[in-house]
Formats: structure tokens, C-alpha cells, sequence
């Protein structure tokens, strides 16, 4: 298989480095160039050697390479011999070619590897053997490919793109960065989501994180755009089911039972229909993907004919694969946490995980702290920010409220940003109305 290579653009490469010096060497480390991006070898051989040149601060001149290369090699054969090694570290050059050049070895690199894994998948699945999880374990090999090959953002760069944000929100060009919660103290108080954040909804079961996350979804994919939700707490249908519950205000249980008046039914029907023709477009639901690494392979999937504003995952104890010998599944829930950071960071939209709380909260009847987040690990860590649904022991009317308590319809609940790299802490008074599965924002006297 003859793959795609640029000979001139390694040589410009080389050549811009040994004539500029250790400033053309830094950017071509901010591009993150390695051994792997040349495909010629002699090129490869000269980029190995200027590399161990300044590191053992030796200087990146062509004299001083070609003699380190001689002693171990008198007759320079890795690099084509001597007129060979001159060709390449003499190429002609630009700082604008250097750029350029850069940019080409990347995307050949690229296109390299793509064809490496095309092939491999595509010869799994001719030859009749069983290749999906191996092409996820492929596709993960190219996320990380991604991941290593993305260029560095200096320190003068990001002053500069904050400086044109700042002037455009100070203009009134734009409006202030972030997206909306559906409840208008939420976003008042704890703050809007943004781009690249990790956000972990936290809860004991049964007080509606599901229920939220749902609603988040709907109203982010309403007004912004395209939103990805991972559900393997509950199957497609029965996310649908919620949703209609939740827009149209009239519970499942009443509809399926046919104790629901005959306009509830319509009003049910109307939000089922809303949905196909219109919720649908934008909110796309998952129910059979389990890890991580299948995840980030249908993302990238999805972003081949869509941009994707905000993804949300149900829940992570659900996602993580089983741990390997010797570790134990707090590192193993920390990778994935870490996983989903990066996840937030590449893509430049926020990223809502939803956790489970430990028992100990109800035990001691108290507002949850981040250590409660069950097996914890980096959840904590690798969070920008951290919201626990907290149910206290009593609404706002003294009486008592407990999850087991069928004969309440709706619970009095506080939402507290425990954690908030940007907003700080903060908390709402939310009620869940359970029968509709729909918070809204309590307004006490």
C-alpha cells in the first residue's frame, strides 16, 4: 500500500530548524512533531539526531549533526550518505514554508495512520471475524491521534483571543458566553454552562437526575443546537416517554392506565408529536454504547454531519468497563472521568455527567459533600463543576419528605453547586413534581 507522504515538506522542516535554530525547534514541539510524522527516513533519522543535539545542548548546527551522526554511522547511511544529508538540511526555506510544511507532515501523518487502520478494519471484516470491537479500539487509537497531534495554544495567543472575546461582549456583539439552564435562578445563581466544562450532576436515586438531565437536554437542544445524550440508565422509548411526561404535564402512569381525561391525552399526544417533528432534529439519544471509547467513537461519528453543542451521559458507574488486574475501580472511574474532561476540552462544549451518591447521605440527613460521590476517585478532581439534588428532611411547610413516600406527588428540592471553578458555590430551591418527572423553581415565603 503506497502511503501519502510530502519528501520536500520534511526536508523544509529539518532544514528551518538547523538554520533558525531552537525557536524553530519549540514551534515545530508545539505542533507536537515526533519521529512519527516523517516517512522518510533519512528525514526521520536527522530529526532524531537535532533532537538529542539540544537536549544535550550540543546546538542544532548542521556541522555539529552531521559529525554526532559519523560516530556511529562514519559512512552517514541512515541519512543517504553526505551530498544526501547537505540536500536535506539545506532545503530551501521560508518562515512561511516552515509553517506550511508543518501543517503538511501533520495531515500526511494523519492520513497515514487513517489508511494503516482503514485497512486493518477492513481486512478483519473480509476475512468474517467478529471486528466491531476491534474497530472501536481503532477508532480510540485515532482519537488519541487527534489528541497528540493538536496544536499548542501560546500563552500570547490565548491573551489575545480572550482580549477580542472581552471587546466583542463589551460592544454587545455577542451575548455573555455560556449556555442557559432551563430554570432562570439556576442560571442566575450557579452560573451558564460553557465550553469545555465537566459537570457532574450528583444524586441518590429516585430524587430525579434522569428527570433533569432530560429537561436540560430539551431545552439545550431547543435553543442551541444539536445535543448528544448517552442513556444506559433507560432505553430510548422510555426517555421519549419522560420527555412527553415532562412537556406536556401529564404522567405516564395516567395515560397507560387510561385513567387520564380525554384533553390530558391530547395534550400527551401533542408533546409526543412536538418531538418527532421538531425535538428529534436536535436531540439525538443513545441507549447502546458501554464505555467511554464507544462513546467517543459516536461522537466523532456524529460530527461528520453535525455540530454538536453539548453532550450528556447517564450515568458514569453505568460506563465504566471493568477494571484490569491490580487496579482498583476508583482509579478505573477516575480514568473515565478524565476521559470525559478531555472529552469536554477537544470538543469545546460542556459535557453533563450524571453520578451516583453514596448512602451515607441519607444515613446522616445532611447536604452532600464531594466526598460523597460515590467511589469518588478523580470525579472530584477533574470536575470544573460539582451539583448535588439534595433532599431535605422536611419542605418548606415543616412536613416530612422522603423518597419512599408514595403519597407525595412533589418534593421540595435543593440544588447546591458544591463545586464551581468560574461561579463558586451556590444553591436553588427546586420542586420535582414526580408523576410529570418536571423541576421547577420554588419560589418560598
Amino acid at each position: 500500500m503506497k502511503l501519502p507522504h510530502n519528501e520536500q515538506a520534511e526536508r523544509i522542516v529539518i532544514s528551518s530548524i538547523i538554520q533558525e535554530g531552537s525557536s524553530a525547534l519549540l514551534k515545530a514541539l508545539d505542533y507536537k512533531v515526533s519521529e512519527a510524522w516523517f516517512y522518510n527516513p533519512f528525514c526521520k533519522a536527522v530529526w532524531k539526531q537535532l533532537n538529542e543535539c539540544h537536549v544535550r545542548g550540543k546546538g542544532l548546527d548542521a556541522h555539529v549533526i552531521c559529525e554526532e551522526m559519523r560516530r556511529v554511522d562514519p559512512d552517514l547511511k541512515r541519512v543517504g550518505g553526505l551530498a544526501n544529508f547537505a540536500d536535506i538540511t539545506g532545503a530551501a526555506q521560508t518562515s512561511i514554508s516552515f509553517v506550511y510544511s508543518l501543517d503538511r507532515i501533520k495531515e500526511l501523518y494523519q492520513a497515514r495512520e487513517i489508511a494503516v487502520v482503514a485497512a486493518e478494519t477492513q481486512e478483519l471484516a473480509l476475512a468474517g471475524k467478529p471486528q466491531v470491537d476491534e474497530f472501536v479500539a481503532k477508532i480510540s487509537k485515532l482519537l488519541a491521534l487527534r489528541n497528540q497531534t493538536a496544536t499548542q495554544v501560546s500563552l500570547k495567543d490565548a491573551a489575545g483571543l480572550v482580549m477580542a472575546d472581552l471587546a466583542k461582549l463589551l460592544s454587545g456583539e455577542v451575548e455573555q458566553p455560556g449556555m442557559t439552564w432551563p430554570w432562570g435562578d439556576m442560571t442566575r445563581e450557579l452560573g451558564p454552562a460553557t465550553g469545555g466544562e465537566l459537570i457532574i450532576l450528583a444524586a441518590r436515586p429516585g430524587v430525579g437526575k434522569s428527570s433533569m438531565a432530560r429537561d436540560i437536554c430539551r431545552h439545550w437542544a431547543t435553543k442551541y443546537g444539536n445535543v448528544l445524550l448517552f442513556s444506559r440508565e433507560m432505553p430510548v422509548k422510555k426517555v421519549c416517554l419522560g420527555l412527553a411526561a415532562m412537556m406536556s404535564g401529564v404522567s405516564v402512569k395516567s395515560v397507560s392506565n387510561s385513567h387520564a381525561m380525554p384533553g390530558d391525552v391530547n395534550k400527551f399526544k401533542a408533546a409526543l408529536t412536538d418531538i418527532e417533528t421538531n425535538l428529534s432534529k436536535t436531540l439525538h439519544i443513545f441507549d447502546s454504547d458501554k464505555n467511554p471509547q464507544q462513546i467517543a467513537a459516536r461522537i466523532e461519528a456524529c460530527k461528520a454531519f453535525m455540530s454538536i453543542k453539548a453532550v450528556v451521559i447517564d450515568y458514569l458507574q453505568l460506563y465504566v468497563p471493568p477494571h484490569n488486574k491490580g487496579e482498583t475501580r476508583d482509579i478505573a472511574i477516575g480514568q473515565v472521568t478524565l476521559a470525559f474532561k478531555d472529552l469536554a476540552v477537544s470538543l469545546g462544549i460542556p459535557v453533563v455527567l450524571l453520578a451516583q451518591v453514596s448512602r451515607e447521605v441519607e444515613k446522616e440527613s445532611r447536604v452532600p459533600r464531594l466526598s460523597d460521590l460515590r467511589e469518588s476517585g478523580n470525579i472530584e478532581q477533574d470536575a470544573d463543576r460539582v451539583l448535588f439534588i439534595h433532599l431535605p428532611g422536611e419542605n418548606s411547610e415543616g412536613t416530612p419528605q422522603t423518597v419512599n413516600d408514595q403519597n407525595l406527588s412533589t418534593l421540595e428540592v435543593e440544588l447546591v453547586q458544591a463545586k464551581g471553578r468560574d461561579n463558586g458555590c451556590a444553591s436553588v430551591k427546586m420542586a420535582f413534581h414526580r408523576p410529570t418527572t418536571k423541576f421547577q423553581q420554588l419560589r418560598t415565603r
